[in-house]
């Protein structure tokens, strides 16, 4: 017996970045024409990046080089119309002159200004995807398909946060039950657009880079959905970065435990946030190829249902622009708890991303993002009463499921920690001689 409840679809940036693609894109929804839907798109090809470039040429005053961005922008997504509709479809165009003549409006205000902060980044990069989420709504309906286009900001409600907005999922849970639910019930097809969303006072927020997948899960979350499905341009999810490592194999089924790991430590495929509200409920993603919309790809569940057994595969997971810092008490004191846990209070109020602690006796060691803002607040704190230093520049290498083999990367490496199936090792990019290890392994 057919399943009645919902499906969820993301489709990214390189699914939707061109007429053809889009045209696949269209062809892939129709096949699930008989379910209820709800799809959710990411702007075109990289089109966030684009605006970003915009925003930043217009911040430091470069008006003519803003101006040819801007116009790149807008020819790109022109011709991706004009190619999808040889014969015009003027809904489509009215609204992208509508929104193209917000984006030049807000442009104007960072050259007026010389200020480009959070809220604006905010603003100015959510026409990404309402412009391809309404390419895309006309592009289905051409092909018959029943559809409804939803502004996720009427839908999706956040704190102030701008640039990571936090989900207030009372208000959220209450708008979708009462915008999106009797859309599916007519058997409608939902167009919507991810990343994106708006703060109670209605000002728009995004849910952090690349945050289309958690936009999809919050849907799937809330509507109790069959499955989640993620449309992306690899075969599913891989034991390592295909354009870094050549002999790599597809993970066919993997449980929400090592996705959540393998997001943590720097795996780009699936959004760090994505996981949880799927494994509240106990909802499958699948993690599928749009070139091939048969295969099998990824699929992420519960390992309590009888998940393939990966025995003997090392997944590696390279995380980039990481910094390893030391810290010494300037009078030599031992490293106890007092001392930590006003480190770890310094960590939360410069709010940096750590990815690796060790301890020991006189000093403690931590590898983290380089926010370099963030970074530099957090050794501002630190200075009154610690000697600090800093190695930037590195990566961080994560091997799940390690051999011996792995061990070898460790040499000569600034860091190195062993916990369970893990190994983790902090070295100069490529793997390049790293001299002057700061950190031994620990358990």
């Amino acid at each position: 017996m057919k399943s009645t409840k919902p499906i969820v679809m993301k489709f990214g940036g390189a699914s939707v970045r061109d007429a053809t693609a889009v045209g696949n894109a269209a062809g892939i929804v129709g096949l699930y024409r008989d379910r209820k839907l709800v799809v959710v798109f990411s702007a075109m090809g990289k089109t966030t990046n684009e605006l970003e470039t915009l925003a930043a040429l217009a911040k430091d005053q470069k008006e003519r080089d803003a101006g040819k961005q801007l116009l790149k922008i807008r020819n790109t997504h022109e011709e991706i119309v004009a190619a999808i509709f040889p014969k015009g479809n003027q809904r489509v165009i009215k609204k992208l002159r509508k929104y193209f003549d917000e984006i030049e409006q807000i442009i104007q205000g960072i050259l007026l200004l010389g200020e480009f902060p959070p809220r604006t980044y905010d603003r100015i990069v959510a026409f990404g995807e309402l412009i391809s989420s309404s390419i895309m709504f006309e592009a289905l309906k051409a092909t018959g398909l029943d559809c409804e286009w939803i502004d996720v900001r009427d839908i999706i409600k956040t704190d102030s946060s701008h640039q990571d907005a936090r989900v207030i999922w009372s208000l959220t849970t209450e708008n979708t039950e009462q915008k999106i639910v009797p859309l599916l019930k007519s058997k409608k097809i939902v167009v919507t657009q991810g990343f994106i969303a708006s703060g109670i006072d209605g000002k728009v927020t995004t849910l952090g880079r690349e945050g289309s997948d958690y936009t999809a899960a919050i849907f799937a979350s809330i509507l109790d959905a069959e499955s989640l499905i993620v449309w992306k341009d690899v075969p599913g999810i891989l034991n390592g970065d295909p354009r870094i490592l050549q002999n790599r194999v597809l993970l066919d089924e993997i449980s929400y435990e090592h996705a959540v790991e393998m997001t943590f430590y720097g795996a780009t495929v699936i959004h760090p946030k994505t996981i949880k509200p799927l494994y509240q409920k106990n909802i499958p993603l699948f993690v599928m190829p749009f070139s091939n919309p048969k295969a099998a790809g990824t699929k992420i569940a519960n390992a309590a249902s009888g998940l393939k057994s990966h025995e003997g595969i090392t997944s590696t997971i390279i995380k980039n622009n990481q910094v390893v810092i030391r810290i010494l008490p300037k009078d030599i004191s031992f490293m106890e708890a007092e001392l930590v846990s006003g480190i770890y209070a310094h960590i939360v109020r410069a709010g940096i991303r750590v990815n690796l602690v060790q301890t020991s006796a006189i000093s403690f060691i931590l590898c983290a993002d380089n926010n370099v803002s963030r970074i530099q607040e957090f050794i501002s704190l630190l200075l009154d009463q610690f000697e600090v230093e800093v190695r930037p520049d590195l990566e961080l290498v994560t091997f799940i499921d390690f051999s011996l083999v792995n061990l070898r990367t460790a040499a000569n490496a600034v860091m190195v920690q062993q916990s369970e199936n893990k190994l983790f090792v902090v070295r100069n990019p490529g793997g390049k001689d790293s001299t002057g290890s700061i950190g031994e392994v620990g358990v």
